[in-house]
């Protein structure tokens, strides 16, 4: 295995550590997480999706399609948490209002 295949290996633990911060923050929020740009979220889940099919399918490549996979899930997990505080802190200040 060349330098570079190694080093490639370890991008799907590199990359997981790098989202985690961001899952956590969204997972301890208190707020709409209106900071959160859900459009450039989506743009990066495409962007991913698309090379996971790629490397999938046209590459065979199993590290490429690991380390897309894991980019994929660790979007898709930003994505369903901003959108869930976003609902549940909307809900929240109705039942608010209504009282």
């Amino acid at each position: 295995m060349s330098i570079i295949g190694f080093l490639y290996s370890t991008v799907g633990i590199l990359v997981l550590f790098g989202y985690m911060p961001q899952i956590r923050r969204l997972w301890k929020s208190k707020t709409d997480c209106r900071e959160i740009s859900i459009t450039s979220w989506m743009i990066w889940n495409y962007t991913a999706i698309v090379s996971l099919l790629y490397s999938v399918f046209d590459l065979a490549d199993v590290k490429f399609s690991l380390v897309n996979g894991i980019n994929v899930i660790c979007i898709n997990i930003i994505i369903l948490l901003t959108l869930y505080k976003r609902s549940a802190y909307k809900k929240r200040r109705s039942q608010s209002q209504n009282l």
